[in-house]
């Protein structure tokens, strides 16, 4: 992610990225996390199965992130970029 392809400063940028990378953290570590809690009730998979899983389970996290990181790429240059990043870091208790 550059300068030119959101319109914005390289510390925007930065903040923008940094946010964008700690949401996909997150969401990423939930995914893990739920299905590590019900790998029980799956019993035993093939390794197709788990292929499956571990797709499907990561199509739905894209998904729903798609959104919300097109609206912070979208919003970057705009006035008010800060303010929709603390908003979203707030929402997600991210660090960045």
């Amino acid at each position: 992610m550059t300068s030119a392809m959101i319109g914005s400063s390289p510390v925007l940028d930065s903040e923008v990225s940094g946010t964008i990378i700690s949401l996909r953290e997150r969401f990423e570590v939930v995914r893990r996390n739920e299905i590590r809690r019900v790998r029980g009730r799956l019993g035993n998979l093939s390794s197709d199965q788990e292929n499956v899983v571990e797709s499907l389970s990561r199509g739905i996290v894209e998904r729903v992130l798609q959104a919300p990181v097109e609206m912070l790429l979208t919003v970057a240059a705009a006035s008010q970029s800060a303010s929709i990043l603390e908003t979203v870091r707030k929402i997600f208790n991210l660090t960045t």
